[in-house]
C-alpha cells in the first residue's frame, strides 16, 4: 500500500529540529520528576486534550509528555496528531516528534534518544529502547483506534502544562567585549564544542575564584550530560579543562580568540590521543534564532 503524508502534518513534524538548546532540552530527569511528583498519571491523552496544554517553551509545537517507563526510567517527547492516507481513507497517527530516555538511576545518562517516529494504532513504543514494538513486547506506550496516546503495562503517563523550569532572574548581561584584555569570567557561557568533526556538543562554563572552572558538556549525539572542572591559566587566553566521561577523562587546552572573545580553540586529548577542538560562544540573540 502506498502511504502519503499529508502535506500539512508532514511540515509540522519536519519543521520541529532546529538545532541548539530549548526549552525541550532543558528539562532534564530532574523536572520530569518534579513535573510527576504532585500529578496525577493519565489515563489517556487525547488530541484535543494536548491541544489545551500550554506550550512548553518558545516556537516549540505539540504536547510535551513525561513518561516512567516500565523499567522505572524516565522519558520526555515531544508529540502530535497527524494523518496517513490509505487506499480509502485517512488513518490518524502519533507522531513523535523527538524523545529523551534517561537512566531512573541517573539523572544525566541516556538509555535511547530519538526523533521523527510515527506511530499507528496497534503498535507500541518502548522508551527504554526507543524502538516501535508490538504490543505487549515491553511498550511504554501505544496509539488506540480512537486516536488516544495511553500508558501500557506498569508505565506512568503526565502532560507538561507549560514549562517546568523557573523562572529566569532579570540579572545584568556580562559583555566579554566592553573592556580590554581577557578576564577569567570571559570563559564563562555557553558554548558549541565540535572536536575533530567526531563528538560534538555544547559546554556550559562558570568560572570563579581563582580562575577555577566547573561547568557540564551535554552530548548532542546521546544527550548525556559530564560534569566539567578546570582553571583558566596563563596567559590569561588560556584554558585547561577535563571533562569526566563515564570511563575515561578527556583534557581540554584550549585558547580565547582575544579581539571579539567568541571562540576557543586548541586540543582535546582522549586515550593518549591528540585531536583539534573549536568552541564558539552562543550568544544569548543566537540561542533565539536556534530555537
Amino acid at each position: 500500500m502506498r502511504i502519503a503524508i499529508l502535506a500539512i502534518c508532514l511540515l509540522t513534524f519536519l519543521t520541529q529540529f532546529a538545532q541548539g538548546d530549548d526549552a525541550f532540552d532543558r528539562h532534564s530527569a530532574y523536572w520530569l520528576k518534579q513535573a510527576a511528583r504532585d500529578a496525577k498519571p493519565l489515563k489517556e491523552l487525547t488530541m484535543n486534550q494536548a491541544a489545551r496544554l500550554q506550550s512548553i517553551g518558545d516556537n516549540i509545537d505539540g504536547a510535551c509528555v513525561v513518561v516512567k517507563t516500565g523499567k522505572d526510567n524516565w522519558a520526555k517527547a515531544l508529540i502530535n496528531w497527524g494523518f496517513v492516507q490509505g487506499p480509502d481513507r485517512s488513518v490518524p497517527v502519533l507522531l513523535i516528534d523527538r524523545f529523551v530516555t534517561y537512566r531512573g538511576d541517573r539523572n544525566n545518562v541516556t538509555t535511547a534518544v530519538g526523533k521523527k517516529v510515527i506511530l499507528f494504532s496497534g503498535f507500541g513504543f518502548d522508551f527504554d529502547l526507543g524502538q516501535i514494538v508490538p504490543t505487549g513486547l515491553g511498550d511504554d506506550v501505544g496509539f488506540s483506534k480512537k486516536g488516544a496516546l495511553q500508558p501500557h503495562g506498569k508505565a506512568q503517563l503526565y502532560a507538561l502544562d507549560g514549562s517546568q523550569l523557573p523562572a529566569k532572574k532579570k540579572t545584568d548581561a556580562y559583555d566579554p567585549n566592553d573592556h580590554a584584555g581577557v578576564r577569567a569570567r570571559d570563559f564563562s557561557g555557553t558554548w558549541t564544542v565540535d572536536v575533530d568533526g567526531r563528538w560534538r556538543g555544547q559546554w556550559t562554563l562558570n568560572v570563579g575564584e581563582g580562575g577555577r572552572v566547573q561547568g557540564t558538556l551535554t552530548s548532542a549525539d546521546s544527550k548525556n550530560t559530564y560534569p566539567i572542572t578546570g582553571r583558566v591559566t596563563l596567559p590569561p587566553h588560556r584554558i585547561r579543562l577535563v571533562i569526566h566521561l563515564d570511563n575515561a577523562e578527556q583534557t581540554i587546552d584550549g585558547y580565547l580568540w582575544t579581539k571579539d572573545k567568541s571562540a576557543i580553540a586548541g586540543t582535546a586529548t582522549l586515550a593518549a590521543r591528540k585531536f583539534g577542538f573549536h568552541a564558539k560562544r552562543v550568544t544569548a540573540n543566537k540561542k533565539a534564532e536556534q530555537k
